[in-house]
């Protein structure tokens, strides 16, 4: 199936979908530099989603976030390392869940969340 065909992507809206793209254009300019000798991971970071590609706006870090989060709740990316304790960027991966959204099969490990997600599936358990 076509990830553009498919049920989670159709679920994304597009300002998360724009993200996507804008995350596939920043993991093609660093392909030469992997990091953590990982070759399909891509760093994202306020400069380069407020500045370089005007996606959001200085006082919109919620909406990436949201956005960021959405994409690994979809199955489309995960976070590798998040550098929000450490004021790092962040590092991400392009992943295949995808195809497994809404199925049984399908589960985001907490080591793929980002910080502020895991934080927030602790506050709702409680």
């Amino acid at each position: 199936m076509s990830m553009l065909l498919s049920p989670a992507w159709r679920d994304l809206t597009a300002q998360q979908q724009r993200l996507y793209i804008y995350c596939k254009l920043q993991y093609y300019g660093e392909k030469n530099k992997p990091i953590e000798n990982d070759p399909n991971s891509f760093t994202m970071n306020q400069a380069k989603w407020c500045g370089a590609y005007n996606l959001y706006d200085n006082s919109n870090r919620r909406g990436f976030y949201r956005d960021m989060s959405a994409l690994i709740e979809h199955g489309f990316i995960s976070c590798v390392a998040s550098g929000a304790n450490t004021r790092t960027k962040s590092i991400y991966r392009f992943s295949a869940m995808w195809q497994k959204w809404a199925t049984p099969d399908f589960e985001i490990a907490p080591a793929d969340m980002t910080v502020g997600m895991i934080r927030k599936r602790d506050k709702n358990k409680t």
